[in-house]
């Protein structure tokens, strides 16, 4: 009884963290198998399923190995009717048998939805009936380990996809629109040169104006897709940042562009500024692009823990006529879906108000978001 005891304090010892890595995962399982079982030699055989051979990771004296194997197998190694069983072994594979040495091999299942494994301890130095009682809840712990890393792979994986996807659409909804205004605008400039060029000029120097915008802005989001150096919260000049939007609207698009920001807080971090920044510029771009609306309203105001922004137009409104909320736009697929997106993934609310004489944007965000 006292060794188990022993034993039972040494796997509560057992690491928590959560690796990424298989080689430095598996470096750590065998390292605690060792100390645990008092063993000189591990090894640990994984068959992911997704390569054609068999990982052997091996820790021989504090001396970890990790090789691939196209030959030897885990059916090889233990047959189908003791593979979710743990015991002692006395035949073994001579390839497994050279890695492991030994006399007395203690064979752990290691059961994972994610892969196949199995562990070999050799020349334990607890006794037969301890080692064997422990060997279950200890090929647990290691099946445990290796679900999450490998859901922390997928959470990665897809934490970057939904980043691209979030960068392609910014890009999108953003600067390569702005670019494809001033092409026209500079189109336009080659039928004046002769016939109109101050004209022409004056068209020139408002595309180089919105070049130099478009140029502050795409630093901008440079600056924010580069690793962030500290955790020091800056502000976001919404004044300054829609005044550049209420220029470009009104040089590329010729719409009258009327902001209101009086009643917001002045310390709105710069990460929730520029996200619902963009919110106000897909509004905008959406009375303009779609509703052919001449006149927007964009009203920003924060009021307890939330940021309230409406834009309102005078143009034909969504091919919708009616209200719909931010749940019926996910469900529907009618309205803005991109922006109904981009203000749930802030946690925020949406309603859209649509007539053959205008649209009404309504949208809340919490202002704790992103803290």
């Amino acid at each position: 009884m006292d060794d188990l005891a022993a034993v039972c304090a040494k796997i509560r010892q057992w690491p928590r963290r959560i690796l990424a890595d298989d080689h430095a995962l598996a470096r750590l399982c065998l390292e605690q198998c060792c100390h645990v079982f008092e063993a000189p030699r591990a090894v640990l055989l994984i068959d992911n399923g997704e390569e054609p051979w068999l990982n052997i990771a091996t820790m021989n004296d504090g001396e970890f190995t990790w090789i691939e194997d196209e030959d030897l197998s885990l059916e090889s190694v233990v047959a189908e009717e003791y593979e979710d069983r743990s015991f002692f072994v006395e035949a073994i594979d001579s390839r497994l048998r050279r890695l492991i040495g030994g006399e007395a091999i203690l064979s752990v299942a290691v059961l994972a939805d994610s892969l196949q494994a199995r562990l070999f301890l050799c020349d334990s130095k607890l006794p037969a009936e301890v080692a064997l009682a422990v060997a279950d809840p200890v090929g647990v712990l290691i099946a445990l380990q290796f679900e999450a890393c490998t859901q922390l792979g997928s959470a990665v994986r897809e934490g970057i996809e939904q980043e691209r996807l979030r960068v392609a659409r910014d890009l999108h909804d953003g600067l390569l629109q702005s670019f494809t205004g001033v092409v026209l605008q500079l189109e336009t400039v080659h039928s004046l040169l002769v016939a109109e060029p101050q004209a022409a000029q004056r068209m020139v120097t408002q595309a180089q104006g919105l070049i130099m915008s478009d140029q502050r802005e795409l630093r901008r989001f440079v600056e924010e897709l580069s690793p962030r150096r500290s955790r020091v919260t800056s502000k976001f000049e919404f004044a300054d940042r829609l005044e550049e939007m209420r220029a470009r609207f009104h040089d590329q698009w010729g719409i009258r562009v009327v902001i209101d920001v009086a009643s917001i807080d002045p310390d709105v971090s710069s990460f929730l500024g520029q996200e619902t920044f963009r919110l106000i510029s897909e509004a905008v771009t959406n009375s303009a692009k779609h509703g052919r609306a001449s006149d927007v309203t964009v009203a920003v105001r924060t009021a307890g823990s939330e940021m309230h922004i409406e834009v309102s137009d005078n143009g034909s409104g969504f091919p919708f006529h009616g209200r719909l909320t931010l749940e019926e736009m996910r469900a529907s697929g009618s309205g803005p879906t991109m922006l109904a997106e981009r203000v749930a993934s802030l946690n925020g609310n949406l309603t859209v108000d649509s007539t053959e004489r205008g649209a009404l944007v309504t949208m809340t965000v919490p202002l704790g978001f992103g803290a």
